[in-house]
């Protein structure tokens, strides 16, 4: 069912299918580049301007250098002014040095140059060959050789009668200014012209030109002939001594290098021909080499004054489109600079364009900024535009908050762009430092002085204090000591201090802390003197180096090491663009062609408004700014990146907050707790009180009350239990306990903290130092432990959301605060490309992506919508292409039909003409994303790079907008989905039959929808579901039911059991199951959900997805169609089977009947099954029953026997009537059936198919109308249909299925393509302005190149050719029908072979008269445009086109004189005409040229050879019958002709004298002759001639091909002289290389003259002993020639060399090595006896100076192909005996005639009994002896050539005479004839017959 796809074709594309690339590929090419050359002032600087002018290159010339140089006043400009004005010549040097400095320039690499007049004659400074060097050693060497050939005489008479006007500097021709020229041409116009019929228009127009030349002649004659000058140069010695000069010391130079030059790339011109004939002839030479002109530049600046500034881009770009417009519909496309000038970019800045410097160029626009700019791109704008340009300069600036990514994503950004980071805190780090050192040393001065001061306050404070503390002790010293410790406390002491130290303590500084007020709390007041008194220094000098005072500055030093530097934002400006400037010195290393400036990414710059300001006043912006921001989920990422970084020191505050509220909460409950318990302590000891009140008083009631329980504050008593006392003192103890451990941990904590708060300044520098967060103490991990205190739990990939993360929060709030503020100012700057990039969910490598698509945005191609500018656009372009239809000609007129249908199919047609994208009008989004082709809709349409893109919905534009690189194609065509064909119709149209086929054939998947539905229902219910399978299932039933007969109790619950399953598995049917069968029992819609488990894996999953399909039945409704609308599931083509109603019945009832026949017959059958079946149950039961009643009534009797025993009363009547009752029971109990009539009346046949046709019809008309619907369904969604009538056979209508799906499906691969005819003046337009690219096709039809075409036609009226567009590449075809074919299928012919180079065929025609000939080059002619030429036609051309000229003039002397022109200057003639324009493009025919020797001499003379030379045979006869059928001819010439019976057979006769001479010359010399047999019809002579010169071509082309790749090529039929062959032998000479390589073999191959097996490498020619030689040799010739050969060819002497008997003997006395015996044959023979075996004479070798015979050819070759193995042998002692010769003389008669004349004789005996010749009136004995006699004469070996042919024309006029007796037996019949009834030759014989009696037949 399923066959692999096709393979892809093998070949590349022959033209770059990616327009970029193709642009890319032509900038890197190297332009066209001409050097003219031929004697002086033959026209070589005419020539040379015209080519420049129309091939748009530059001109190279000394005069123009000359001035261009003084003009532009260059250096050289300035010497060759200073020279002229000095009156000196300007010398060859300096010129020299112009020219090759141009030849460098600019504009010459981009357009290429034409260079005449180079090399010059003189060499002053150089000679002719160093000159010649230079041209070769160019760095741009010229391209083509252009010699313009001109006779001396010519070109010296036409110098000689130029005339210059003195004051204007014009020069004037002879036939210009020469009074009788003028006169001659006035007589010639006067004669009577031939235009009596022409219209009045064109003789107005003839007498207005006669009247204007009649003027100029007269204004010529009376105002500037007397003024005219005779320049010295023209006097005709000097002209002659020029070219004479010319001739000694240039001309073999000349020819030395147009001999290397590649002959297809040197043109050769007539120099007697006009110079626009010249030019023409040069520009159709290379437009029929496929070649392009130089790329021209377009300025698009409008006449009119428009203001373009105030435009947005996409207005800009309309109108600039328009400007200079080239045709209508081919705009001026958009680059991808844009806006940006491209010379600026190149060098490393982005700056807009102007409009006033606007270009067009390769059909694209651009905008430069400045006049500089222009002039350097309209230079050669190819740097500016090769890859990688356009190139962002990468000036980034990347700012983001902390841990953002900005460090590592600004180093990813310098290695893409091959840039350099530049971190400002490097580049300001010495700054940096060197202000911190400077705030060092400023802070230690200040805080030495501060710290002074403070010491010496201290200080001060402290003696004070002392002296006042001295005297309060001594006022206290008289108390006691308990008053004086209760009375004077630590705190007074303290206030005492405190009033003391207030004034100073105000005045210090925050950096001395006071320790002393903690510590004094707790000290006595004599410890408190004590103490005071130690703190007095013993000194009041203070100096810096006072330990106090050290330590006030070393804290100073510590804030300030850690404190920001802040620097001027002009300092970060400087040293960035100290940076900048350095980088660009090295910034040309970057990559090839980078630009000095950018290449720079800016890190940890800072994002404030000052430091942007700093940017934009030093001038160093950048072109792009990226920010890193993480706005997603309030800046997760970010903080959550932060809070890692600082986890240990965020962790530590976070359990230090939530141990200190732990704490905080504890000591509040403690403190609770005590006040709890003190007040139950103070009810207690009340309580206790009142007790020991009561029990003084009431001891009786004291004891009671101490048994009472206590009471509640409201009164109440509390019964205390055990458990109650228990618990209170558990309470108790534990609160003790408790308040024990609080105690415990209070006191800890308080060590802790004292021993943290002494560490914590030392470590917190180095905390601060390293940035490492510090971890929490151990001690408060303790404590936090021991009260249960964690930190919040928070996911892995995130932070804990506390207040700790506050001061982490506020950096990133600052930042975006700052970069606010900062965008504010960036956005002030237009140019500046600002990008913020979020960091959630993205790797480095996409925020680079991010980065790179940012900043190459603005350099890429841009898509916009379809709007109301493009339509108003369209029209336009409609609007023009309608003018310009109407302004052509008119063509031939179309039907009127055809002419409505156009009109009413305008839109259509517009939509048509439309331009479209790589998906056609197939929407792209969906294509890429589902892989399925869905028609857009125009009204979703987008252009995007000027091709319309339709859309599915205005969601998919959108999507392709964003990203429409990824949607188009680049290198290779878009892949298109594998073909999906919906294949629908009635019931019965064969929609199953065709589909099936139609899979087979393609390979693809046929489905046919309801069997799957089938497929599907039936995994769960085992069987088909349907209307037909329910009514099955009922009759079954029905009949089921029928069977009654009781059935075991087992059998029944069995049964119970199986419905009951059977049921439970119907019941697990799913919904979507159910819905399956509700549709195909009742036709219920399939709701979308089923359809979508079953219909988009067709399109959506494999293998359907990649091998397509044929879908069978589907849809079936408008629904079904509406839902593959909705899920965009396109199939590629709907086919409509259209079937009659009768045909549908005539179909389906033959089957439905028999199916009805075969029911009722099984239905039959089975109630017959169930009578019996019932009958047999029955007779079971009856027996059954019959046993019971027996067995009753048996017992019964023996009981009734027993009581009539007793009884004793016998009673037979009663047993006789029991037996009735059993009977008569059996009888009620199983009464028989009687045969029932059918209970309902059985539907008979008539009935039935009554029904059916019934039901058929009905099923027909619901499927038509649901088709209906389901058509215009998918005519909304555009779907191609195929409508097919399917009335006829299944194979028949197979076959036109597959004729109307034939295209879609061949053609498949280029369902994506559109061309666009275009006319042929269109197509040359845009080719000149560069719009689009000449196709690698050149000329070549692609349709005929595919089918072996190898010729190509030239472009004429006869070979007309039709261009049309295809993506960016003009292709030019021979006709409408091979232009059609391409457009069908492009992809196809692009698919191909590269076509070989273009070889102009050069064949020519030869034959006798009435051969055809002239037919033949007719017809190559006509169909392939080459050009026809005869002598006659080529000595007219001179006459008529070059009648002044020297050859013409003796040309005309020699027919003025009645006599025939000369072969010399026939042959002049004709390779003047040679020249022509179609003989060096396409290709010249030579009618029946040449026939003599002497021609074939001067032809080879003048290097004229045809390739190949055919020769049209035939016999004498058929010349006289052709020419007697011309007579007949009834539009015979008036004039009389050659063509007489005697007139013919003089041409046939020297005809074939003359070409048995030239035949083997050029088969032995050329290999071109080629005989074809022209008897056969001309249709057959063209096919075979065709074919050869075919052949002949495709072996040129693919020698060309090779050679110019550096390969070998053969070298057969390539007509190469035995005497070029000789001088370009290679190493081997005529040895066989591969032979003698891989065989060590000498095989010489100059035996045979054939180049065959010959070939070319590096300029050597080799030969090759056979094909297979050939083959080794043309794949790897580097293996067989040198240095890679294994062995060399022996030196000259160690050659063998064969001789002849004669030179043996020559050779006389050299006596034979081996004393004569054959040397091959002895050692073949293993040098035995036998083995020696004498040579002959006739086969002898010499060899190192010795002579060797052998037996045979054979043996005598094997010694030359290995002598070193034969030649050193020696002789055994035995020889055998020598054999004499016996004299053939001494034989006897029959032995000598057996050795001499038996093999002739056996010939010629064999020949007579074949012919059996009778010779007329003699007898047969004697006619065979005579036939004997003359073959014998005729066949003679030993006979010279000319006895030989002489006796085989006697042969073969016996042989006619002899055939005389059988015609005339034939054709004579017993009735007179009529001569006109006779044959034609019939009387000629006859005569011939009568005038042979007696004639001796000898004597003829």
């Amino acid at each position: 069912m399923m066959t692999s796809q096709q393979e892809e074709q093998p070949y590349p594309f022959v033209d770059i299918y990616d327009e970029d690339e193709a642009d890319r590929v032509f900038l890197t090419s190297k332009p066209t580049c001409f050097a003219i050359l031929g004697k002086p002032s033959v026209g070589k600087k005419t020539l040379a301007k015209k080519l420049a002018q129309i091939w748009k290159c530059t001109l190279i010339d000394a005069s123009e250098l000359i001035d261009e140089n003084i003009t532009a006043e260059t250096e050289y400009g300035i010497k060759c002014n200073e020279l002229l004005y000095q009156g000196q010549a300007i010398p060859e040097d300096l010129i020299i040095k112009m020219l090759m400095k141009k030849i460098e320039s600019p504009e010459v690499f981009h357009f290429g140059y034409v260079l005449c007049d180079f090399p010059s004659l003189s060499e002053e400074h150089m000679s002719i060959p160093e000159q010649i060097d230079v041209i070769r050693n160019a760095k741009l060497k010229p391209d083509f050789l252009i010699n313009i050939k001109c006779p001396d005489y010519d070109l010296c008479q036409r110098i000689s009668g130029l005339r210059q006007h003195p004051e204007t500097g014009q020069i004037y021709q002879r036939e210009e200014w020469d009074p009788d020229i003028i006169e001659k041409r006035k007589k010639k116009k006067k004669e009577p012209r031939k235009s009596a019929e022409e219209e009045e228009e064109e003789e107005e127009e003839e007498e207005e030109e006669e009247t204007n030349e009649a003027i100029a002649d007269q204004i010529m004659l009376t105002e500037i002939l007397p003024h005219l000058v005779h320049r010295p140069e023209d006097f005709l010695e000097n002209i002659q001594e020029r070219v004479a000069i010319y001739k000694d010391i240039m001309l073999r130079p000349l020819e030395t290098l147009m001999a290397e030059q590649d002959s297809q790339y040197l043109f050769e011109l007539d120099g007697n021909k006009p110079a626009a004939e010249l030019i023409a002839t040069v520009i159709a030479r290379l437009q029929s080499m496929g070649l392009r002109n130089g790329a021209l530049i377009t300025k698009l600046q409008s006449g009119e004054e428009e203001m373009l500034d105030g435009l947005d881009n996409d207005e800009l770009f309309r109108v600039l489109a328009a400007y200079k417009l080239v045709a209508p519909r081919y705009r001026w496309r958009r680059s991808r600079w844009g806006r940006a000038c491209p010379v600026a970019l190149k060098q490393g800045e982005i700056i807009m364009g102007s409009t006033d410097y606007a270009l067009g160029f390769l059909g694209k626009m651009y905008m430069l900024s400045s006049e500089e700019a222009l002039k350097e791109f309209m230079l050669n704008p190819r740097p500016y535009l090769l890859p990688p340009m356009p190139l962002p300069p990468c000036k980034v600036v990347v700012f983001g908050p902390p841990l953002s990514g900005r460090t590592t994503l600004c180093g990813l950004i310098a290695n893409y762009y091959q840039g350099k980071v530049i971190d400002m805190e490097d580049l300001l780090k010495a700054q940096f430092e060197e202000a911190r050192l400077q705030l060092i040393e400023q802070t230690r001065y200040e805080a030495i002085q501060a710290g002074i001061q403070k010491v010496k306050e201290k200080m001060e404070n402290e003696r004070l204090y002392q002296e006042q503390a001295a005297l309060i002790a001594q006022d206290l010293s008289d108390k006691e000591p308990d008053e004086y410790e209760e009375g004077i406390t630590a705190g007074e002491i303290s206030s005492v201090q405190q009033s003391v130290t207030t004034s100073g303590s105000q005045k210090e500084s925050s950096i001395i802390k006071e320790e002393d007020e903690g510590e004094m709390e707790e000290l006595s007041p004599s410890q408190a003197a004590e103490e005071i008194e130690t703190s007095v220094p013993q000194s009041s000098e203070v100096t810096s180096e006072h330990p106090e005072v050290q330590e006030i500055v070393q804290k100073a030093i510590e804030a300030v090491m850690f404190s920001p530097i802040l620097l001027p934002p002009e300092a970060y400006a400087d040293a960035l663009e100290e940076a900048i400037t350095e980088l660009s010195k090295s910034n040309k290393y970057r990559y090839p062609g980078a630009a000095e400036k950018g290449g720079w990414v800016l890190d940890n710059f800072p994002p404030s408004t000052e430091h942007w300001a700093a940017l934009v006043e030093k001038e160093l912006l950048p072109d792009t700014v990226i920010c890193l921001k993480n706005a997603e989920q309030n800046g997760k990422v970010l903080l959550t990146r932060l809070y890692q970084a600082n986890k240990a020191e965020v962790d530590a505050k976070i359990i230090k907050r939530l141990t200190d509220e732990a704490l905080k909460k504890k000591q509040e409950e403690e403190e609770a707790r005590k006040e709890l318990q003190e007040m139950l302590k103070l009810q207690a000891e009340e309580f206790a009180e009142e007790r020991e009140s009561i029990d003084f008083d009431h001891p009786s009631a004291s004891e009671s009350q101490t048994k009472m329980p206590p009471v509640t504050e409201s009164g109440q008593t509390i019964q205390p239990s055990a458990s109650d006392e228990t618990k209170e003192k558990e309470k108790s103890g534990e609160s003790l306990e408790t308040e024990g451990q609080l105690d415990e941990a209070q006191a800890s904590l308080d060590s802790k903290e004292q021993q943290e708060s002494k560490t914590e300044s030392k470590a917190s520098a180095e905390h601060i130092e390293t940035e490492e967060e510090p971890q929490p103490p151990a001690p408060l991990k303790s404590v936090a432990s021991e009260l249960g205190v964690r930190l919040p739990e928070y996911p892995e990939d995130a932070f804990p959301d506390v207040v700790e993360m506050d001061p982490l929060k506020s950096k990133i709030i600052q930042f975006l605060h700052e970069w606010q503020r900062t965008e504010a100012a960036i956005a002030e700057s237009p140019l500046i490309q600002v990008s913020e990039l979020e960091i959630d969910g993205q790797t480095l490598q996409m925020l680079l992506d991010q980065t790179i698509q940012s900043m190459e945005q603005p350099f890429k191609y841009h898509g916009w919508e379809f709007g109301p500018e493009d339509d108003d656009e369209e029209q336009e372009d409609l609007q023009a292409e309608a003018e310009a239809l109407a302004e052509e000609e008119e063509e031939e007129e179309e039907d009127e039909d055809e002419e409505e249908e156009e009109e009413e199919d305008e839109e259509k047609a517009a939509q048509r003409k439309r331009h479209m994208g790589d998906t056609k009008h197939f929407c792209p989004v969906i294509l890429k994303e589902n892989f399925i082709l869905y028609p857009g809709l125009t009204e979703n349409s987008a252009k995007y790079r000027e091709k319309h893109y339709y859309f599915s919905t205005p969601e998919n534009r959108d999507k392709f907008l964003e990203n429409p690189e990824e949607y188009v194609s680049h290198n290779e065509p878009l892949k298109a989905p594998p073909i999906r064909i919906c294949l629908l119709g009635s019931h019965g149209a064969g929609k199953t039959v065709c589909a099936r086929w139609l899979a087979d054939k393609l390979g693809i998947f046929h489905i046919q929808f309801e069997e799957r539905l089938q497929e599907l229902i039936m995994i769960k219910t085992g069987k088909r579901v349907g209307p037909e399978e329910e009514e099955e299932d009922e009759e079954e039933a029905t009949i089921q039911e029928m069977v009654e007969s009781p059935q075991s109790a087992a059998e029944e619950l069995e049964g119970e059991e199986e419905t009951k399953r059977l049921q439970e598995k119907e019941m697990l049917l799913t919904d979507e199951e159910e819905a399956i069968k509700a549709n195909l029992i009742e036709g219920e819609a399939l709701p979308m959900e089923v359809l979508d488990g079953i219909v988009l894996d067709w399109w959506m999953k494999e293998p359907f997805r990649s091998t397509g399909f044929i879908l069978d039945g589907f849809p079936r409704t408008a629904e079904e169609a509406q839902y593959l609308a909705d899920r965009c599931l396109c199939p590629d083509v709907a086919v409509y089977l259209e079937v009659d109603e009768e045909d549908v019945t005539d179909r389906l009832l033959p089957k439905r009947v028999q199916t009805w026949q075969e029911k009722q017959a099984r239905k039959f059958e089975k109630k017959q099954q169930i009578k019996d079946m019932k009958a047999k149950l029955r007779a079971e039961l009856v027996a059954q029953r019959r046993a019971e009643l027996l067995v009753e009534q048996a017992k019964r009797k023996m009981e009734e026997a027993a009581a009539r025993l007793e009884n004793e009363v016998p009673d037979e009547e009663e047993e006789e009537e029991e037996e009735d009752d059993i009977e008569a029971i059996l009888e009620e109990e199983f009464p028989k059936e009687e045969d029932e009539g059918e209970d309902e009346e059985e539907e008979q046949e008539s009935e039935a198919i009554e029904r059916m046709r019934t039901e058929l019809s009905e099923k027909y008309e619901t499927d038509v109308t649901n088709l209906q619907a389901v058509q215009e369904e998918l005519e909304k969604l555009l779907i191609p249909e195929v409508t097919l009538v399917s009335k006829r056979k299944p194979h028949i209508v197979c076959y036109q299925l597959y004729k109307k799906l034939k295209d879609l499906i061949e053609n498949r691969e280029s369902i994506f393509e559109k061309c666009y005819p275009i006319s042929l003046s269109l197509a040359r337009k845009m080719l000149v302005l560069a719009y689009k690219h000449p196709s690698n096709f050149g000329q070549w039809d692609p349709i005929k190149l595919s089918e072996g075409d190898a010729i190509k036609p030239f472009q004429n009226q006869d070979t007309p050719s039709f261009p049309l567009i295809h993506r960016n590449c003009i292709y030019f075809f021979t006709s409408k029908e091979n232009r059609d074919t391409f457009m069908k299928n492009p992809i196809k012919y692009l698919r191909q072979p590269k076509p070989k180079p273009t070889v102009p065929v050069k064949i020519a025609v030869v034959g006798p008269p009435k051969s055809g000939k002239t037919t033949v080059a007719k017809r190559f002619a006509k169909e392939y445009g080459l050009l026809r030429l005869s002598m006659g036609d080529a000595i007219r051309m001179v006459l008529n086109n070059q009648p002044e000229t020297e050859l013409a003039l003796i040309l005309k002397w020699h027919l003025q004189k009645g006599l025939t022109a000369p072969d010399e200057l026939a042959v002049r003639a004709l390779d003047i005409s040679l020249m022509d324009t179609v003989c060096n493009t396409s290709g010249v025919v030579i009618d029946g040229y040449p026939v003599t020797r002497k021609q074939v001499d001067l032809l080879e003379e003048m290097k004229i050879i045809p390739v190949k030379i055919f020769e049209l045979d035939i016999d004498v006869k058929e010349v006289l019958r052709r020419a007697l059928q011309d007579k007949q001819i009834p539009n015979r010439y008036p004039y009389p002709m050659h063509d007489s019976s005697h007139i013919l057979s003089i041409k046939n006769s020297c005809y074939r004298a003359q070409t048995e001479e030239i035949r083997p010359y050029y088969e032995e010399q050329h290999q071109n002759w080629y005989v074809i047999d022209a008897t056969h019809s001309k249709w057959w002579i063209w096919n075979k001639i065709l074919e050869e010169a075919q052949a002949i071509t495709k072996q040129i082309q693919l020698y060309l091909e090779r050679i110019r790749q550096g390969m070998a090529a053969s070298i057969a039929d390539l007509c190469i002289m035995p005497q070029e062959l000789l001088s370009r032998l290679g190493e081997f000479g005529q040895y066989c290389p591969v032979s003698l390589a891989e065989k060590g073999e000498l095989v010489d191959c100059s035996v045979a003259p054939s180049l065959k097996f010959a070939a070319e490498f590096r300029g050597h020619y080799y030969k090759m002993a056979g094909q297979e030689e050939l083959d080794k040799f043309l794949k790897n010739p580097e293996l067989y020639v040198p240095p890679l050969a294994p062995y060399p060819l022996p030196l000259p002497h160690k050659l063998p060399k064969k001789l002849t008997a004669a030179d043996v003997k020559a050779l006389f006395p050299m006596q034979a090595e081996l004393q004569g015996f054959c040397p091959v044959t002895y050692l073949d023979g293993k040098q035995r006896y036998e083995a020696l075996v004498p040579g002959d004479i006739e086969y002898a070798v010499l060899y190192r100076n010795k002579l060797y015979i052998f037996e045979s050819e054979e043996k005598l070759q094997k010694f030359m192909r290995l002598p070193e193995k034969y030649w050193n042998q020696t002789l055994p002692h035995k020889l055998p005996p020598i054999k004499e010769p016996i004299l053939l003389t001494a034989l006897p008669l029959t032995g000598y005639l057996e050795q001499g004349v038996a093999t002739a004789l056996i010939k010629a005996m064999n020949e007579v009994g074949c012919l059996k010749p009778k010779f007329p009136f003699l007898s047969v004995k004697k006619t065979a002896l005579l036939f004997i006699a003359y073959h014998l004469k005729a066949y003679n070996p030993k006979s010279s050539d000319y006895i030989r042919k002489k006796y085989k024309r006697k042969l073969e006029r016996f042989i006619d005479h002899c055939e005389l007796i059988p015609y005339l037996g034939i054709k004579m019949t017993q009735r007179y004839k009529e001569p006109q009834n006779r044959p034609i030759d019939f009387d000629h014989k006859l005569h011939t017959f009568l005038s042979l009696k007696d004639v001796d037949p000898t004597s003829h």
